[in-house]
């Protein structure tokens, strides 16, 4: 019998302490602000499409060697969080401007896989456990899987190159291989810091 009284002891206080759990759990845990990178909270994007707050819409950055896409906040705020639905991007660097230091500081780069199942790119990177205060933050994409890679006898003014041979089928022939950027697309791109609850 007295076995049995301990048991139910030990019972009644282990589900003691996994209720406890359960709510320390929900007071511990993360809450987002809202998406301050909308156009409805005063946030400015180089394309209008980057944060109407539609997953049917498209940015796309001109085919030029340099594509970025731009968020401006309307005032400093501390960034823990971005989400980025991708279209294409395959290789970019996330940065934020360092109002002290006067310069751009990247937070997160990202070189993906470019078969993610059936999908060409992952639709949706989350980039957290970021801490800086910023302004302004932007994408700076480097290469997309939309690009061509294309061989080249002689460079061009501008051409990037990403890789310089010089025997072609055994033969010497030096030749250039050289990126034709497509469009850099993203649907959407969101910021959030952390509220108490």
């Amino acid at each position: 019998m007295n076995a049995l009284k301990h048991f139910g002891i030990f019972l009644l206080l282990l589900a003691c302490v996994g209720l406890s759990g359960c709510v320390w759990s929900s007071i511990l845990a993360n809450s987002w602000s809202e998406n301050f990178a909308l156009a409805s909270y005063g946030s400015e994007a180089n394309h209008p499409a980057l944060n109407d707050g539609r997953l049917d819409t498209v940015a796309a950055v001109a085919a030029k060697n340099e594509r970025i896409f731009t968020l401006r906040f309307p005032e400093v705020k501390p960034v823990r969080k971005i989400v980025i639905h991708n279209v294409n991007l395959f290789w970019f660097h996330v940065d934020y401007w360092d109002l002290d230091k006067f310069e751009w500081k990247t937070v997160h780069s990202v070189r993906q896989l470019r078969d993610i199942g059936q999908e060409r790119v992952p639709a949706e990177i989350v980039v957290d456990r970021l801490n800086c205060k910023t302004n302004t933050i932007r994408i700076n994409v480097s290469r997309t899987v939309d690009d061509n890679v294309v061989t080249k006898v002689l460079l061009s003014p501008g051409d990037k190159v990403v890789d310089r041979r010089t025997t072609l089928a055994g033969a010497y022939y030096p030749h250039f291989r050289v990126i034709q950027p497509a469009l850099a697309q993203v649907r959407e791109v969101e910021v959030y810091h952390l509220v108490s609850k």
